[in-house]
Order: C-alpha cells, then structure tokens, then sequence
C-alpha cells in the first residue's frame, strides 16, 4: 500500500470516526485538527471521549482545554491516545495522575475487494431496527459495562440521533425470533463505520455476530461505501480479522486514577 492509499484511509477512519461520535453527542469540541472531544451523557467513562489524533504546535494546551471541557460536562471520561503520539502524552497524562489502560485497534476493510461468505445463513432473520431501538438496545447492553442506568441513557442518545436524521443504521439479528446480537454503521460518502457490536453472552460462539457484520457490509457497499473500519478490542481482533479486517493503527486508553 502506497503512503498516499495509507494516509487516506487514516483520513477516512477519522472521519467516520467523527461521524459516529457527533451523532450520539450532546456537546462536542475540536481543538485544531489534533483532538477532539465527545460528551454522550452516558455515566460511562468509554462513552465520553476525549480522542488524540495527531501531534499539533499547541497539543499539551489542547490536552488540559479537552479535559477541562470534559470534567466541566460532569460525566466520568476517558482520554484516547493515537500509537503515534503515545509517548509525549503518556508522559503528560501520568504527571497529573491518569492511568494507562486498554489497548485498541483501528481497523479497515476495502469492501471493493472483500470476499463475500456464501452461501449466507439462513436460520436467522436479520432486519433494520431503526424504528425499533428496543429490540437493538438489549444486545448492545453486553458490548459496553454502563449499568442499567447507562444503558438507558445510551438508548436515548440513539434515539435523540434518530430523530435528527443522523446517518446511523441500526441492525439486530434475531434467532427464534429472539434478538442476541446488534449493531450500529455509520454511512458517510466514502466510508462506513461498524459500533456497538454485541451479543447476548449466553448466545456467544455461534457466529451470530459474523453473519450480523457480514449483512451490515453488504449493505455499507450497496449505499456505495469503499472502506469500512471499526475499533477494536484486544478480545475481538481475531473475530473482525476473520470477517476481513485488517489493523490500521492503534489507540492507547487512559482513565483517571
């Protein structure tokens, strides 16, 4: 891949990235184009975002502003560091007592080239929750750790987005007429994004959210998407990998002490 193809998917992850985060904000804040911050309301700290993208003359002073923007909007947040710029913020971050957590990893796929799965299953049901939020909201209750309250919260945020007419695509798969998995794609032009990928953790390992991501690809590519990324967890790299993934650069979490 050519530094040019390169620098044009970070690009591109980015603003899928922003994309997503706007919609489900109540307040956001970019302070040039090296930070940005996200503020749900949701009483999660990985659902209130403080994200270092890429080194600026004043990134420091951009640090302790988003910070400050967060702790002033009274819900517990998380700072997210680019691999790139790990070392210099690390250092500012422990000085003034923040811990460093998870790793992540942003990850793409060119759909132009994806290999599609066929045949595709056919003992589950798969539909465009939109209108229907709470059967996609108990799945998506196992992919973040929020509590009832948060996850109600967070169901309202994607509400609140519905009813504004942001880009977001809701999907649930259901087996027995039961919803276990969901998820939620972001469109824009060139672009899409897969979040909150999760699945009733008694329904777990049997390929319920493969065949869920496959349709929202299918889909993603049908709206005239190029790229797809995601971001993700250490414990899911090897399931978006067999679904065609493939990293792109990696993000380091840091959580007050």
């Amino acid at each position: 891949m050519s530094s040019i193809a390169q620098s044009r998917r970070v690009a591109l992850y980015h603003q899928a990235q922003a994309l997503f985060f706007s919609a489900i904000s109540q307040r956001c804040w970019h302070f040039d184009e090296s930070l940005a911050v996200y503020c749900t309301g949701v009483a999660s700290s990985s659902l209130n975002l403080l994200f270092v993208k890429q080194a600026g003359p004043d990134l420091a002073a951009g640090l302790v502003a988003g910070i400050d923007f967060l702790e002033r909007a009274g819900s517990p947040f998380c700072v997210v560091v680019h691999d790139e710029l790990l070392a210099p913020v690390r250092d500012l971050l422990v000085e003034r007592r923040w811990s460093q957590g998870e790793r992540t990893t942003a990850m793409v796929l060119d759909l132009s080239a994806h290999a599609w799965p066929m045949p595709r299953r056919t003992d589950v049901d798969i539909r465009r929750t939109d209108e229907h939020l709470e059967d996609w909201a108990g799945p998506v209750e196992s992919a973040f750790e929020a509590g009832e309250a948060g996850a109600g919260q967070y169901l309202a945020r994607h509400r609140a987005a519905q009813d504004s007419g942001q880009p977001l695509v809701h999907f649930t798969l259901y087996a027995q007429s039961r919803p276990v998995s969901s998820l939620t794609l972001s469109l824009a032009a060139e672009v899409a994004r897969l979040d909150d990928i999760g699945t009733r953790p008694e329904c777990q390992g049997r390929g319920y959210a493969s065949a869920l991501i496959q349709h929202a690809l299918a889909h993603a590519q049908d709206q005239g998407a190029g790229l797809c990324v995601l971001e993700a967890s250490a414990q899911g790299l090897s399931i978006y990998r067999k679904a065609g993934f493939s990293p792109l650069f990696g993000y380091t979490t840091f959580y007050r002490e």
